[in-house]
């Protein structure tokens, strides 16, 4: 069994208009939306991430920082993969390919449209937007990365912040 959590970044900060785009930073809303998402992960699924994958954005490694603190993991668990910045949802798909056999659940902390596009390659009924800090999580009948196809997807859940603050 493979599981697979595609991540949004959190929200980021648009007011600092003199940065370059990947060194934008998270709003304080994001940091509070990507905290309380690691804690739902944490509560709600059994298997934490033996491995992160992150784009090397501020946004998202901030974000990818703060579910580690949120579900307890070590930072080795993140690896940063310039591939991710802004990739396409192909892109990201061979970076899960690429992804150890060994590691059973995988999370990948990306930017839309490449994360939604992804999340609806696998889904039969596709999801119009990942909002930010919003997750697609995907457990797949699968014994290697390589072998996680639409057709081998046996679950699959999709929350993000405005759906767990209404709860």
């Amino acid at each position: 069994m493979k599981e697979l959590f595609l991540i949004r970044h959190a929200k980021s900060d648009w007011d600092k208009i003199d940065i370059k785009d990947i060194d934008r930073p998270l709003k304080g809303r994001g940091i509070r939306d990507a905290m309380m998402m690691g804690n739902y992960i944490a509560r709600h699924y059994e298997r934490k991430p033996a491995l992160i994958l992150t784009s090397p954005a501020c946004r998202a490694f901030h974000t990818a920082v703060l579910y580690c603190r949120s579900l307890d993991l070590p930072c080795e668990t993140l690896a940063v993969r310039e591939d991710l910045y802004l990739a396409s949802y192909n892109e990201m798909h061979n970076q899960i390919r690429k992804a150890p056999a060994g590691v059973d659940t995988l999370a990948v902390v990306a930017h839309n449209p490449g994360v939604t596009d992804l999340a609806n390659f696998f889904l039969e009924e596709s999801i119009h937007n990942i909002p930010t800090s919003g997750f697609v999580y995907m457990a797949f009948d699968a014994r290697t990365w390589e072998e996680v196809k639409a057709d081998s997807m046996v679950k699959h859940d999709f929350h993000y912040p405005r759906e767990l603050l209404t709860e």
